[in-house]
């Protein structure tokens, strides 16, 4: 297989543009995956102090990049406590969340349905299926894999886009950047 595909960057300040947003975009499509927002032991394997400094920098990041006409994206294991449930009423735009294998360990589906615009265990969008972990190399039937779920433990194949949260720089990455990186492979 071909290289992978790694969106480990360190970002400078962001704005709507270094996101991947061009100016001639009325709405965009976001994507980001593994948010954990409420996961008390989360920052035993991300470089934070506090699971509110995380969850912060997440919210802050989205709030930069995500206007009032986009679909955001959310690939599974966003919120994994029912008293997270509010953190994404002020991120503007339409929400969709992917299921995770933790979305309903601890949240009922009736509460998610209440906080997303949409829900979904699996989505074919475009050219991509959209999933929570990486499906099977053979139910791709020619489209490319947009995901979460292995954090830092990106495939080794370009038909699988990690949009984990370590892997985006806790920043929705635009689906304009994700097809203009995908070219350079």
């Amino acid at each position: 297989m071909s290289s992978p595909i790694t969106f480990n960057i360190s970002l400078p300040p962001i704005n709507l543009w270094s996101a991947g947003r061009r100016k001639e975009d009325v709405s965009n499509s976001l994507f980001i995956g593994d948010c954990h927002f409420g996961h008390k032991n989360q920052i035993k394997w991300r470089p934070f102090q506090s699971e509110e400094e995380v969850t912060s920098l997440i919210l802050t990041n989205m709030r930069k990049v995500v206007t009032k006409r986009d679909t955001l994206y959310i690939l599974g294991d966003c919120i994994l406590h029912p008293d997270s449930l509010n953190v994404l009423e002020d991120i503007p735009g339409q929400k969709v969340l992917i299921l995770g294998n933790h979305c309903t360990e601890k949240v009922k589906t009736s509460d998610l349905v209440s906080v997303f615009d949409d829900i979904h265990g699996m989505m074919k969008y475009k050219e991509f299926w959209l999933t929570h972990a990486p499906i099977h190399p053979e139910e791709l039937r020619g489209k490319i894999n947009i995901h979460g779920h292995v954090h830092t433990n990106t495939l080794k194949d370009t038909r699988y886009v990690n949009v984990s949260c370590e892997a985006v720089n806790y920043t929705p990455i635009s689906l304009h950047t994700i097809r203009e990186r995908l070219k350079c492979l």
